[in-house]
């Protein structure tokens, strides 16, 4: 029996019924058993498999490809909305928005067309994709809702119409499984004060930041914004509701407010507005096939939620906006001048993040593992040929985000980054495909080209993921074999895959093999 055979979850359990057991039960290993689940599923796929020559041959033009773009951790803070510390985001701004982003980093994908699916308005532009919801974040933070703070999540303040508002549609399709990502945050609220706050931490909202809120509620008609004016860089074009009845529902939420900046370029999960460099290479694995209308990244299945107040002191303002308000004209919503933003107490910052991050002590797979043992919204797994197996993508994607917003250093840095594993979703796998790296049995081919929904779960939908975990392994390892300075992990390839599958989408008409369609919460 080859050793990735054995079943490490009934050896352990072995272990503790004799008292053989070398962890204690509350330690966390920085093993997160992803490589070896993948490669299980490999060796037992019957539907996807990996075409050796075509991974040499990806591995050889990707390696070009990034060596002439520089591709490394630098991208991250080039994407137009990710938050950076040269703006004025302390430490724990960073670290809370970036916990929050990637807790909600998954399925936005649409059937609708480009004009029709759901898009975010902020800094006078349309944003779709993984870019609306990092639009939604900031957009709510410029608009003084705190939505980056987890002690928020589970507060009074924190209604249903209020997180309703921060995700709010420049087009009639909201943001996919929206319940669900209402019902994330406050689970992630709550196990984050419960195994990671501070008693000497307030747990709701600061009652200061509710009074001044109040207060601003009956500022007068003349101190408002005009419609059409320029409000933290977001030209509403078109008509816009009535600025103060968007002023009076937003300023009664307590505030965070953070400055907006300009950047050029993403990495990682995110839908680009600009061409990336380099987009040209790599030509083989583009077609002239007309691009998908529509889909973009994602996936979920219900969690449990938990039962909150109906009746808070915002809920009558914010069904008032929500009912008399314009659905394209929502970002005015969140205007409110810049003297009444300065004139706010601040919340108290929230350091149960950075106290999870402290915990993983340096290791980004102890941090995945963490995330995985507290956080039921984390823990990606199934089971595939009678094995449980864990494919992780958002714990993951967290450990690599933060490695890149901090460039590797201070939270960010992490002695055992290169043991993370890509992050099965749906963009890479269709990229690999489109690179001959991966072949589909008939059945799977024809249900992909013909767009047909996959549980989450199922069989083919499981291949596809592990056998793109491992292939990008196997891409790696033959970029170290020829290049042995390369410096390449498969948290880069991944990030460069992804943007290439939507550089190549946009730019050159699109990929041949559309990507598979899984809603759930896990990609």
């Amino acid at each position: 029996m080859d050793d990735d055979d054995i079943d490490l979850d009934l050896l352990d359990l072995l272990r503790q019924r004799f008292g053989m057991s070398n962890q204690q039960s509350d330690e966390v290993s920085s093993d997160t058993g992803v490589l070896n689940d993948a490669k299980h599923i490999y060796d037992n796929a019957i539907d996807v498999s990996i075409d050796m020559y075509g991974t040499k041959a990806a591995a050889a033009s990707i390696h070009t490809a990034m060596e002439q773009q520089s591709y490394s951790t630098n991208a991250w803070s080039q994407h137009d909305l990710h938050p950076k510390l040269s703006e004025g985001f302390s430490e724990v701004d960073m670290v809370n928005f970036i916990f929050t982003m990637d807790l909600l980093n998954f399925s936005f994908w649409s059937e609708l067309d480009a004009e029709s699916r759901y898009q975010v308005e902020y800094r006078g532009k349309r944003w779709t994709g993984y870019n609306s919801l990092v639009a939604c974040l900031r957009r709510a933070l410029d608009g003084g809702v705190p939505i980056t703070t987890p002690r928020f999540w589970s507060s009074a303040q924190a209604t249903d119409e209020v997180f309703k508002l921060v995700f709010f549609s420049a087009t009639d399709e909201q943001i996919p499984l929206l319940e669900q990502r209402i019902a994330l945050l406050r689970e992630a609220g709550e196990v984050l004060n419960e195994s990671f706050g501070d008693p000497e931490e307030p747990e709701g909202v600061d009652d200061a930041v509710a009074e001044k809120g109040a207060q601003l509620l009956s500022a007068e008609e003349s101190d408002t914004p005009d419609e059409g004016q320029l409000i933290e860089g977001v030209e509403h074009e078109s008509e816009a509701p009535d600025s103060n009845q968007g002023e009076a529902a937003m300023s009664n939420l307590p505030p965070e407010s953070r400055p907006a900046a300009d950047r050029s370029q993403l990495i990682g999960g995110a839908d680009q507005e600009s061409e990336v460099p380099g987009s040209a290479l790599i030509d083989g694995a583009v077609s002239d096939v007309p691009p998908e209308s529509g889909p973009d990244v994602g996936m979920n299945q219900p969690l449990r939620r938990t039962e909150r107040e109906s009746e808070t002191p915002v809920s009558a303002q914010t069904d008032a906006l929500t009912s008399d308000v314009p659905p394209k004209s929502s970002p005015a919503s969140f205007a409110l001048e810049a003297k009444e933003r300065k004139a706010k107490p601040e919340l108290k910052p929230d350091h149960s993040v950075m106290r999870l991050l402290e915990k993983a002590e340096h290791s980004a797979g102890k941090l995945v593992n963490l995330l995985a043992k507290h956080f039921p919204c984390f823990r990606d797994e199934t089971r595939f040929d009678g094995k449980k197996v864990r494919l992780l993508k958002r714990a993951q994607i967290l450990a690599a985000d933060l490695w890149g917003a901090f460039n590797g250093q201070d939270y960010g840095h992490f002695d055992d980054v290169d043991n993370i594993t890509m992050f099965a979703d749906y963009r890479v796998p269709q990229m690999l495909h489109s690179l001959s790296v991966l072949t589909y049995s008939p059945p799977l081919d024809n249900r992909i080209r013909t767009l047909q929904p996959m549980d989450s779960g199922h069989s083919w939908e499981v291949q596809l993921r592990g056998c793109s975990i491992w292939a990008v392994e196997l891409i790696r390892r033959e970029i170290l074999r020829v290049h042995p300075d390369a410096g390449v992990n498969a948290v880069l390839i991944d990030f460069f895959l992804y943007d290439l599958a939507k550089d190549k989408e946009r730019v050159a008409g699109g990929l041949a093999m559309p990507h598979h369609r899984t809603r759930s919460i896990w990609y």
